[in-house]
This record gives C-alpha cells, sequence and structure tokens, in this order.
C-alpha cells in the first residue's frame, strides 16, 4: 500500500480511493465492532463514510491523517444511525440538573488541570516510535486486544504486550509523571 493514496486520490485518481478503502476497510469495521454496534450496520457505516469521501473529496484537502479523520467520521455515522434507529431526538429538560457556582469553579479548575495533563501526556506520545504510537492508539482509543493488534499488525501478541509495557515506560521517564497511564490514555487520544 502506497503511503501517499490520500493524496493521489484527491487529485483524482479513482485507484487510490480503492487502495484506501481496502486500507482501512477492516481497522474501521474492528473499530466500529469495538465500540458495540452490529456488523451489518458497521459495513453500512462504512460504506457511508467513503461515499461521502468520495463525493465530497474536493473539500476534504485539508485533511492531513487519514486514519484519525475516518474513524472520526465512522464514529460519528455510527452514533447517528443509533440516534435515528432509536428516535433519540428529544430533550428531556426535567433531567436537567443546575450546577451551583462552586461546582462550575471546580471544573473549571479540573479541566485546566486536565489539560495540562494532556499536553504532557501528548508530548511523551509523539517521543514514541510511530509503531509503538500506532500500538499504544489501538489499545486504548480502540480497546482492541493485543490478539487483535497482533493480527492487524502481523505482529505476536507477546511482542505487542511488551511494546505497551516499554511505550508506557518511555511516557513515564519522559514526563516523570506519577500518574497510572493507561487510565488517561483512553480520553486523551482521542
Amino acid at each position: 500500500m502506497r503511503a501517499d493514496s490520500w493524496q493521489e486520490f484527491l487529485q483524482g485518481d479513482e485507484n487510490a480511493f480503492s487502495e484506501l478503502y481496502c486500507l482501512y476497510f477492516n481497522e474501521l469495521l474492528a473499530y466500529g465492532l469495538k465500540i458495540g454496534f452490529d456488523k451489518e450496520i458497521c459495513k453500512d457505516a462504512i460504506q457511508d463514510v467513503f461515499y461521502k469521501i468520495y463525493t465530497c473529496h474536493t473539500q476534504l484537502t485539508h485533511i492531513r491523517n487519514i486514519e484519525s479523520y475516518l474513524l472520526h467520521c465512522l464514529k460519528n455515522r455510527l452514533l447517528d444511525l443509533y440516534n435515528v434507529e432509536t428516535k433519540i431526538n428529544h430533550i428531556n429538560y426535567n433531567e436537567i440538573i443546575v450546577e451551583s457556582e462552586d461546582s462550575v469553579v471546580e471544573r473549571i479548575i479540573e479541566k485546566e488541570t486536565e489539560l495540562h495533563l494532556e499536553d504532557k501526556i501528548k508530548h511523551s506520545l509523539n517521543a514514541l516510535p510511530p509503531k509503538q504510537r500506532k500500538i499504544i492508539y489501538y489499545h486504548y482509543q480502540l480497546n482492541l486486544s493485543f490478539d487483535e493488534i497482533a493480527i492487524l499488525l502481523e505482529m505476536k501478541p507477546d511482542t505487542i504486550r511488551k511494546s505497551i509495557h516499554r511505550a508506557i515506560q518511555k511516557m513515564r521517564e519522559t514526563q516523570r509523571l506519577k500518574i497510572s497511564f493507561p487510565i488517561f490514555l483512553f480520553s486523551f487520544l482521542q
């Protein structure tokens, strides 16, 4: 698979579009299944995402990370399908809780702390080699098991486990953080 397929597709190469579809279909399907959707619904949503990309490609020239963009689009499409299916289109105003000023201030402080921590984690993630970053992403963002990641990357599950362990150690050393990375990684990898 060529690394420049996305740029070639943006320039009108339909073969590059087919390559993109083949490259990302299994990853997108695995992601959809992991977040709890039916296989057929996932396939339909993937088709919808690629149809939208195909028809609107002239408006997508600003997209540089196609993998991240596809995962984001799929998640949104699956949620749209879920909302339509369950007809969740109204707001129950009786369930809205009015927050006190103190809780708002506490939330602002928590958010600032999270942003600071997020910056540190992003910095330490960027210090990792690309393959380790991808393994961390698969495990904590897509919630894939060691075996599933091993299949996707054509590696052994023990190698995946060791790579994750080493990556987390390196991230801790990079930032000298006293946190448990796995707890925080999921929210900051989005």
